[in-house]
């Protein structure tokens, strides 16, 4: 496997790289379970005053020859997980000392503007719900910065990116299960040139405006 890079980062570390969003991914799902099971787990192992808090993985895809840290990382597998903290960071606002890396997060914010309508209406509920909870007295700023800089995943960046798919689909068999079209659109959107993004983008909506109903039809 072409792995180019496997490193265990903290949070704001990862808040720090070039970031991007594929947009052969999926619509953003995570529900207001998952945020409070999240945010839970970080106040628990904060309280608890253990070293670091591991958060679990995220692949990374980056084309060999283009490999450099300034160049940007696609979000292969991660990606829920990933828009959540960005919700939780951004929501945190003046909680944040580093005003660079605020400014970094708010930027990452302005890439969550999905046209799919499922993805704007968990990212509005569920920032409206970590708003909340993070306004408790939980989250002093000791606290931000235990997620910040003792919260760690494991990064996985790949140069090939049919083996990105491939440790993608692994990941998820062991996690929540990937429908098989979810599967299928990314693998078929990827051959898409940087020419036929406006056809990308066409078939993104066409693919996620149909029902799940329809592709369970014919799966």
């Amino acid at each position: 496997m072409s792995v180019l890079d496997k490193s265990v980062l903290t949070l704001q570390q990862v808040m720090e790289l070039p970031l991007s969003i594929p947009n052969y991914q999926r619509p953003y799902k995570w529900t207001s379970k998952n945020v409070h099971q999240l945010l839970n787990d970080v106040i628990s192992t904060f309280k608890e005053k253990k070293s670091a808090y591991r958060l679990g993985t995220i692949v990374f895809h980056q084309e060999l020859n283009k490999y450099d840290k300034c160049k940007e990382h696609d979000i292969v597998d991660g990606q829920q997980r990933t828009i959540t903290l960005i919700l939780i960071f951004l929501a945190f606002g003046d909680k944040i000392k580093d005003q660079v890396l605020m400014g970094i997060i708010k930027k990452l914010a302005k890439k969550l503007k999905f046209k799919n309508t499922i993805s704007q209406k968990n990212i509005t509920e569920n920032y409206q719900i970590i708003t909340r909870i993070v306004s408790r007295s939980d989250f002093t700023e000791e606290c931000v910065k235990f997620l910040l800089e003792k919260c760690e995943v494991v990064t996985f960046t790949l140069s090939d990116i049919s083996e990105a798919f491939q440790f993608f689909d692994s990941q998820n068999s062991r996690g929540k299960p990937l429908v098989p079209h979810d599967l299928l659109k990314a693998y078929h959107l990827r051959e898409f040139s940087e020419s036929d993004n406006v056809l990308k983008a066409a078939k993104v909506k066409n693919w996620e405006d149909t029902p799940s109903k329809a592709y369970r039809d014919w799966e």
